[in-house]
């Protein structure tokens, strides 16, 4: 099955679409977030995450500002 999953970055106001395939929703989010973090790599930090910070990964944005916007079944 063919998942168009797309993240939003706030800060950049950039909007990434992934195609990918994969037999359920959160294998194809695992693999999408894969091809994120190949296109823009995470700036690795020395300092300890503030509290703002966690509670944003809580939330389920990355560090580098990275949300999942969408996520469909693509019809064919």
């Amino acid at each position: 099955m063919t998942w168009q999953v797309q993240f939003y970055n706030e800060r950049s106001r950039v909007l990434a679409r992934y195609g990918v395939q994969a037999p359920t929703p959160a294998e194809a989010l695992v693999q999408a977030r894969g091809a994120l973090r190949a296109e823009h790599p995470l700036a690795v930090s020395r300092r300890p995450r503030s509290l703002l910070e966690q509670a944003r990964r809580i939330r389920g944005q990355d560090l580098d500002g990275w949300t999942l916007y969408r996520i469909v079944k693509e019809s064919r």
